[in-house]
């Protein structure tokens, strides 16, 4: 494992006068940050990740419109959640959000060890909540803040292993002031959205330059092991048509995209292929995925787990963002 760091107390002056001085100056006003409801908080925390700012800030208010609080998200109709998610991405999301309000019922739990225990709620979204809206001196540890600390600190290692992991948690937590640790993590996180950016870091405006040791490293840090492989997937769904309305299918309600709708895929058995209609090119995760849609007719009756869809009842339903660029392209 490797060795813990001890920060000089030059760099822990640093981080606990400076960055919180450079905070207060330069932060953005975002919405969830002129709250302390831990229930607005913990939506902002899970949508934020491998999230951009400026797409989430429409989300997040459309949601706490339909959904204004933990009791509410609690009643609603899974079908409805997804709805309300659709294009952000990353839908494990959505469900985990959904369950665990469901499980916490009327109130967030208040406490760092007790929010862990809540459903897609791990040690980083924990620590975010009860230190932003409950004020315990917990540290978070997201990618922001992890390139921080990298650099500052020059580690090397790579920050995807869980020794790494563990120590970056432990230096954070020793450069934590004993107050205000909402607003600490929170300056963390900003300074490396803003400034400590993963490619050309603005390092003449970094509040934390006098003590960063791999400034002149700042290209090769952190180091995050080598880059998963992106895997091509080919799908082929099939467009059928009747009387204004399109064959949808629902997706199981568990694996990737779970409960979404979609084109069913192209099952000869059943339909009866004619001539391609579009292609369409969209990155998930690591797949790059190739959609083609096929205008088909039926060999007999619909399948019984199919459903004919309105226009009007399309708006209602979630599909999967290749899904719905498609079915928006073509007109019926």
């Amino acid at each position: 494992m490797p060795r813990r760091l001890n920060p000089t107390p030059a760099a822990v002056n640093a981080f606990q006068r400076a960055l919180p001085r450079w905070y207060r100056r330069h932060k953005r006003d975002l919405p969830w940050r002129r709250t302390r409801d831990p229930y607005k908080i913990w939506v902002s925390e899970i949508m934020l990740q491998q999230t951009r700012v400026d797409v989430v800030k429409d989300y997040y208010r459309r949601w706490l419109q339909a959904f204004p609080t933990i009791a509410s998200l609690a009643r609603a109709r899974y079908s409805r959640v997804l709805k309300m998610w659709e294009g952000l991405g990353y839908y494990q999301r959505a469900k985990n959000l959904h369950r665990a309000a469901r499980t916490a019922r009327r109130s967030v739990p208040t406490s760092y060890a007790e929010l862990q225990k809540l459903p897609g709620i791990g040690r980083y979204t924990a620590a975010a909540i009860a230190s932003i809206a409950f004020g315990e001196r917990v540290p978070v540890v997201d990618g922001n803040v992890a390139r921080v600390l990298a650099r500052v600190f020059c580690i090397r290692d790579n920050i995807r292993q869980p020794g790494t992991l563990a120590k970056l948690f432990a230096l954070a937590e020793s450069l934590m002031p004993a107050a205000a640790p909402g607003d600490f993590n929170q300056a963390m996180m900003e300074l490396g959205a803003l400034v400590c950016t993963p490619a050309r870091p603005r390092c003449g405006q970094c509040p934390l330059r006098r003590v960063c040791r791999g400034r002149a490293r700042a290209d090769e840090l952190p180091n995050r092991g080598a880059r998963p492989r992106s895997v091509p997937v080919t799908e082929t769904a099939a467009w059928v048509c009747r009387e204004s309305k399109i064959l949808l299918r629902r997706r199981p309600r568990t694996g990737l995209l779970a409960g979404m709708w979609e084109l069913p895929a192209l099952d000869e058995t059943n339909f009866r292929p004619g001539k391609q209609l579009l292609v369409i090119r969209h990155t998930i995760m690591n797949r790059r995925l190739t959609l083609r849609v096929v205008a088909c007719g039926l060999r007999g009756a619909a399948p019984a787990d199919d459903r004919w869809v309105s226009r009007r009842e399309l708006s209602r339903l979630a599909l999967p963002a290749a899904q719905r660029r498609a079915v928006e392209a073509i007109r019926f």
